[in-house]
C-alpha cells in the first residue's frame, strides 16, 4: 500500500512541475493595456555600488506578442519596445526558457526564467524573476557566472500600477 501511494504521490507532483514550466498569454491578461511607474536599481560595472533610475512602461497584449514600452525618465535615448513571444509550447517567454511557474490565489504569478549569455564579458547563466499582479510589477536579474557557484543581483525593477 505504501508502494501505491508513493507511486500516486511521484506522479501527481511530476505532473505539477510539469504543469508549473508553461506559460501561456493568458498568465498575463491582469497587466494587459496597463501603465507602470518605477524605478530600475542595477548595479554599476564600474563602481560596483548600485544606481537607480526612474522609469515608466506601458504593457498590452497584440495577437500573440506581449508589447512592453519602457521609457526611463531622464535618459530617454535608452527607451526601448520590446515585443515577447511566448514560444516552445509555453515552456520559453522570448529566448528565455521558463522554469518555474506560480500562480496564486489572487491571480498573481511568479515565474522564474533562465538563459545564457555574457554578463560584464564573462559567461554566465542569467535568472529573471517576474512577480506579477495587478498593482504591482517585479523584475529581478540575477547573474550566476560560470565556474562559480553564487548569484548576484545585477538589477531590479519595481513598478507599482498608475
Amino acid at each position: 500500500m505504501k508502494t501505491l501511494v508513493t507511486i500516486l504521490l511521484m506522479l501527481v507532483t511530476s505532473q505539477t512541475n510539469s504543469q508549473e514550466k508553461k506559460i501561456a498569454l493568458s498568465d498575463f491578461e491582469l497587466i494587459n493595456n496597463s501603465s507602470w511607474e518605477g524605478t530600475l536599481t542595477y548595479i554599476d560595472y564600474q563602481t560596483g555600488k548600485p544606481t537607480q533610475v526612474e522609469t515608466t512602461m506601458q504593457i498590452k497584449i497584440e495577437e500573440d506578442a506581449i508589447i512592453t514600452n519602457l521609457q526611463y525618465t531622464y535618459e530617454p535615448n535608452k527607451n526601448v519596445v520590446d515585443k515577447i513571444h511566448i514560444r516552445k509550447n509555453g515552456t520559453f517567454f522570448g529566448k528565455q526558457k521558463v522554469v518555474k511557474k506560480t500562480i496564486f490565489q489572487d491571480g498573481s504569478m511568479e515565474m522564474v526564467t533562465t538563459y545564457k549569455g555574457k554578463d560584464d564579458g564573462k559567461k554566465a547563466t542569467m535568472f529573471l524573476t517576474y512577480k506579477i499582479s495587478r498593482e504591482n510589477y517585479t523584475v529581478v536579474k540575477e547573474v550566476l557566472y560560470n565556474n562559480t557557484k553564487q548569484r548576484m543581483i545585477r538589477n531590479t525593477y519595481v513598478y507599482q500600477r498608475i
